[in-house]
């Protein structure tokens, strides 16, 4: 059985776990719904929710990028087989997709939009990012090896983002 969350890439000066939204998302008891990922320069983190979070609705994440004043990214992911990716900004522009088209077929989920790369090139400019139109045609019509997990962060590869920072380990005695 693979994952079922979402993970959430925003930029922010505070760890995302603790903002409300998050924090508010886990049930009582079960603090390690969370999980941070390796952050990346310039403030941007992401993070996977187990889970999801409760209800469908995009406030929360609306909430985020006004409060932040950047950009925010939802990749909501089935099973790890299917992974519905929506876009949004404090400009109020909105985009979503999916990866891996033939298995979101496969699951009865509608073809991506077309111009879908368009609207995803001028979301990562409103963050800052310069996309790779070549990487990101690949990413948003390539299969996933084995987890469409891996995807997401293809997908925000492509779209410019800088790289994962790995955490220091402690220096040793």
């Amino acid at each position: 059985m693979g994952f079922g969350g979402e993970y959430v890439l925003a930029r922010s000066d505070r760890p995302l776990r603790e903002l409300a939204g998050f924090a508010a998302g886990c049930a009582e008891g079960h603090s390690d719904c969370v999980t941070e990922c390796l952050p990346r320069p310039g403030g941007w983190q992401t993070l996977q929710i187990h889970h999801g979070l409760p209800g469908d609705s995009l406030r929360p994440f609306r909430q985020l990028a006004d409060s932040t004043g950047a950009p925010v990214l939802i990749a909501r992911v089935m099973d790890s087989d299917v992974c519905e990716v929506v876009g949004l900004a404090p400009s109020g522009a909105r985009w979503s997709t999916y990866l891996d088209p033939a298995m979101a077929a496969d699951y009865g989920f509608p073809e991506p939009p077309p111009g879908a790369a368009g609207h995803i090139t001028r979301w990562a400019a409103e963050a800052g990012c310069t996309a790779d139109p070549i990487a990101l045609a690949e990413v948003l019509a390539k299969r996933a090896d084995s987890l469409v997990d891996d995807l997401i962060f293809d997908l925000i590869d492509a779209c410019g983002f800088p790289p994962s920072v790995p955490t220091e380990a402690p220096a040793s005695a």
